[in-house]
């Protein structure tokens, strides 16, 4: 009988950490500074278990990050540039916001926030310090408006062909063959 190898506790999220960290070092990355784990906030709907449990498990990662000796933090990240696609029932949303980003639509709940994306990240941030879960919190819009990804959107979308085929290769999705996955937004909105 072979003995099997102990990764961390023992637990699959420490053997996530483990192949997380030998697929970095396999492609030559940076391990010896912050490794950054993000979990996605819906910014457009109530929270519910489900996304609470993403978080949970990304911080999961994070620890099993750190318990195999390396630095990490939580990156909780509001994707408040999402387009509201249904009306939550029992909130009094106009049907003429369906379709605008959240981050432009008023707090349905008065004016604690500044937005409804705001508000209902806010509702899965007070979650996470209920449970203690550290973390960083970041919003699609700071990130846009800081021109932080502006490197990386140019490279997508003068490379957005060969993207599209490789999308279609693995995922059988012609779309964005003739598609850019790019929405301007006007300067005025």
């Amino acid at each position: 009988m072979t003995e099997q190898k102990i990764i961390g506790k023992g637990t699959w999220i420490d053997k996530l950490a483990f192949e997380l960290i030998e697929r970095e070092k396999q492609l030559g990355r940076d391990i010896d500074g912050i490794i950054r784990v993000e979990s996605g906030l819906g910014a457009s709907g109530i929270p519910h278990i489900g996304s609470l449990g993403d978080a949970v498990r990304a911080y999961g990662v994070k620890l099993a990050l750190e318990n195999l000796g390396y630095k990490s933090e939580l990156i909780a990240y509001s994707d408040d540039l999402d387009g509201l696609r249904k009306i939550p029932e029992g909130l009094d949303v106009k049907e003429e916001n369906l379709g605008r980003r959240v981050s432009a639509i008023e707090d349905p709940y008065g004016k604690c926030h500044d937005s409804y994306g705001s508000h209902m990240s806010s509702m899965l941030l007070e979650g996470l310090d209920k449970l203690e879960i550290k973390y960083v919190h970041k919003t699609a819009h700071d990130t846009y408006k800081k021109g932080i990804l502006k490197d990386q959107i140019h490279k997508i979308l003068v490379n957005s062909k060969k993207i599209g085929d490789e999308i279609e290769k693995l995922t059988g999705q012609q779309k964005f063959q003739n598609v850019l996955p790019y929405f301007p937004v006007c300067k005025n909105c």
